[in-house]
């Protein structure tokens, strides 16, 4: 159930990062908060834990494969997502914050 929980918070982030590099307004504060803050490391810890706890487990059992697919795959995504909000970011103009200057 968490490397399923962790692909679906994957896929959430990178569809979040990919909204705000395709459409520069949703590129809130909320939505760098849930990328970089709540999103990608969630799915990268639940993504870990599943891994460590199966990591002397035989690979014999198809649904473990199975997990073990989805927890890379999660990991991919949110590294990812991750990364194109850096990226954003990197990329973005200062902002003064005085009117008129």
């Amino acid at each position: 159930m968490l490397a399923f929980l962790s692909v679906w918070i994957a896929v959430a982030c990178l569809l979040a990062s990919m909204t705000m590099l395709l459409y520069r307004p949703a590129f809130t504060d909320f939505n760098v908060w849930f990328v970089l803050w709540l999103g990608s490391p969630g799915a990268v810890a639940l993504a870990g834990m599943v891994l460590w706890a199966h990591r002397k487990d035989k690979d014999d059992d198809p649904g473990l494969a199975g997990q073990r697919l989805q927890c890379k795959v999660a990991i991919g995504m949110a590294l990812v997502a991750a990364a194109i909000v850096y990226g954003l970011i990197i990329g973005s103009d200062k902002f003064d914050g005085a009117l008129g200057v």
